[in-house]
């Protein structure tokens, strides 16, 4: 019908459509391109067109993968405290047990029943006289032959040696009766009914000493500066006690002294925690006087202890953050000021240096001495300047890469009672292979399973020592630890005095000798703010969504003279287009259905007019 045919819409609309939007529109360049009417004056100004096309695409490109490349902005401000300042601090003590409590590790516990000894003999390189009951001359080094040689009473509370005789003045035998100090009865005062307990005597003398279970030690091996060289007839019992004592093919002294320290701190670590605070110093024995903001400190009050298992105890100062201790000046004379004891007679020969271990950290946060800490020397003031920095870090959904604080910590995090920590992380990470692959949990660490035992064992300790060493962050694929998204940092400075002065009351005597005791094994510290302000750190996204619209639509304006007028004369275009498209297909649609249905007869010819040309007007 003449109705349905109008309704069908000729496809030279659209093309009418677009060729009307080219000429009206304010993208520059169509116009020119198709208002010219000279062929060679069109090409070149498609030609101008396309190109800027295409540098604008670039152009836009270029900012899409600036603003995926979340970059930000760092700003740093400054701040005052308000009202008080809180800090928390840890002194550490390098002493892992006394020696008077160490009777246990050196084989006389099975020689008698005794848990200490106060006299053992050992062997050393003498200088001998000629005649038999003559003392001999003992020196710290290795002889070079037995002829050079003799046995000494070695005192192991102040590590004397003294007398000493020619090694083959000596014999082994069996005494009937010995004390605790080391001393036995000679064997021929022996009756039927004495236990006889192994010992050494001298044949010349009439002394003997009880003799431990293992072999008699060699004083160059703990207290010289050599070791036995080739050709010394001591060289191959040397070598085998170190193939023993699991330090095969090692003859240096500070590889070897390196990794007994690391054996030693995994037996004591190993220890149940009650015997592990008896083996270490209490806070009387440790921390003597304190003072904090110019007042007296409550030692058994104020500090908490903190036990490590590379240092022993620890004592953290303002630890309770429902009592926490406020200081309103910056300056030593208004923080933390304390003088510590640490008895340096007491370390063991793995212990390098003298002094304490100081950490600084927040009240929430675990301390970590062995990574942060700071070590302190005695005879020394040791003043640590605090400042503090606060860092809030983007969180995931601002484009940044860090562990919101209020997120749980993860199962496999091993500091439970403490905030997350990177440091936490990857003790939870090596901890975690270290359990996967050795069957057994580094005992230095909090366990991530009840059900794995401690590694003890030799095949166990060496496995750890094994996997300790090639163990890297880098390549554990499940492990990723990321930065806490607001944190607290402490940064410190450090400066140094000799103490103490001879004018100070050490409570002594104003002797040279008193005040080179404690010169010797005393320090005094100084924790305090050296300024009364903070950083603030603050990361920010340094290019955000409206710097890249703001950017596409420069480089659209400058290549292509686009606007955003320009973008809705496309969107004009767009529905002018698809009502267009519309139109037709009902048109169609009509005319398929009135097929179906058979002719129409028409009764009034100008009810008809009038409707094509109300249509014909749309």
């Amino acid at each position: 019908s003449v109705k349905d045919i109008s309704r069908s819409v000729d496809e030279s609309e659209f093309k009418k459509a677009c060729k009307e939007f080219c000429e009206r529109t304010t993208l520059h360049g169509i116009p020119m391109a198709l208002g010219s009417k000279h062929r060679p004056i069109q090409f070149l100004w498609a030609l101008f067109w396309l190109t800027s096309v295409i540098f604008c695409s670039y152009q836009c490109i270029s900012v899409f993968q600036k603003y995926n490349k979340r970059e930000k902005i760092v700003s740093v401000e400054l701040d005052a405290f308000h009202q008080a300042v809180t800090y928390s601090y840890d002194a550490h003590s390098e002493e892992e047990s006394r020696r008077k409590k160490r009777g246990a590790e050196d084989g006389f516990q099975n020689n008698g029943g005794f848990r200490y000894v106060q006299y053992e003999p050992v062997i050393s390189n003498c200088d001998c006289p000629k005649g038999e009951k003559q003392e001999c001359m003992q020196k710290d080094s290795v002889p070079e032959s037995l002829n050079k040689s003799c046995i000494c009473n070695f005192d192991r509370e102040d590590s004397s040696t003294w007398p000493c005789y020619d090694y083959n003045t000596w014999k082994e035998d069996l005494c009937p009766d010995c004390n605790d100090g080391g001393y036995c009865n000679l064997p021929s005062t022996a009756d039927g009914n004495d236990t006889m307990k192994p010992c050494l005597c001298n044949t010349n003398n009439d002394y003997c000493l009880l003799k431990s279970v293992q072999r008699l030690r060699r004083i160059w091996e703990f207290r010289g500066k050599t070791l036995p060289k080739k050709g010394s007839p001591f060289r191959k019992d040397f070598m085998k006690q170190l193939k023993e004592l699991g330090y095969e093919n090692m003859t240096d002294q500070v590889a070897i002294t390196t990794q007994t320290k690391e054996k030693l701190i995994l037996k004591m670590a190993a220890l149940p925690v009650q015997r592990r605070i008896a083996l270490s110093y209490g806070k009387s024995e440790f921390i003597k006087m304190c003072s904090f903001n110019g007042n007296q400190c409550d030692i058994e009050r104020d500090f908490k202890l903190f036990i490590d298992h590379t240092f022993g105890n620890c004592y953290t100062f303002n630890a309770n953050p429902s009592r926490s201790f406020t200081s309103s000046r910056a300056g030593p004379s208004y923080g933390l000021r304390l003088m510590v004891f640490v008895n340096a007679s007491d370390y063991l020969p793995t212990t390098d240096a003298v002094g304490v271990r100081i950490a600084i950290h927040g009240q929430k946060e675990n301390p970590f001495p062995d990574t942060f800490g700071y070590s302190a020397p005695t005879g020394i003031v040791s003043s640590f300047g605090i400042s503090m920095k606060k860092v809030h870090r983007l969180n995931n959904s601002d484009g940044g890469n860090c562990v919101p604080n209020e997120a749980p910590l993860g199962s496999n995090y091993i500091y439970k009672k403490y905030e997350y920590e990177p440091e936490g992380c990857y003790k939870s990470c090596y901890q975690e292979e270290i359990t996967n692959t050795c069957k057994c949990y580094d005992p230095r660490l909090p366990t991530i399973s009840e059900r794995r035992p401690p590694c003890l064992n030799a095949t166990q300790t060496s496995c750890l020592i094994e996997h300790a060493v090639k163990y890297n962050n880098k390549n554990n694929k499940r492990c990723y630890c990321l930065q806490p998204c607001q944190q607290d940092v402490y940064s410190t400075t450090y400066s140094a005095a000799k103490w103490p002065s001879g004018s100070v009351n050490m409570a002594c005597d104003k002797d040279k000798d008193c005040i080179k005791y404690y010169r010797e094994h005393a320090a005094m510290l100084e924790i305090y703010y050296e300024q009364m302000s903070y950083e603030i750190i603050r990361e920010s996204q340094s290019y955000q969504i409206v710097n890249v619209l703001s950017d596409i639509g420069g480089q659209a304006g400058l290549w292509l003279g686009a606007s955003v007028l320009t973008a809705v004369e496309f969107f004009s275009l767009l529905m002018r287009l698809l009502k267009i498209f519309v139109r037709k297909y009902d048109g169609m649609f009509h005319k398929k259905r009135k097929a179906s249905e058979g002719p129409v007869l028409r009764v009034s010819g100008e009810e008809e007019e009038d409707e094509n040309k109300n249509y014909q007007q749309l």
